[in-house]
């Protein structure tokens, strides 16, 4: 999907884990980036995790420029 898209990174949520998805104040989720690394972040408040997500993407782009 990363190549199909030209995208650069995916989150994955799995829903189905305790302390993940739409009925919790947390979350775990995968990052897949497109030269096939991944990263698992533990469990961690949305909010938190949303900054997490941000400076992955920052780092993207200045690796980029």
């Amino acid at each position: 999907k990363l190549k199909e898209k030209n995208l650069d990174l995916i989150i994955a949520n799995d829903v189905t884990q305790s302390g993940a998805g739409f009925e919790s104040d947390t979350n775990i989720v995968t990052l897949i980036f497109s030269d096939g690394t991944h990263e698992k972040l533990p469990q961690m408040e949305k909010e938190f995790l949303a900054h997490k997500i941000l400076d992955k993407i920052i780092g993207l782009g200045k690796k980029k420029n």
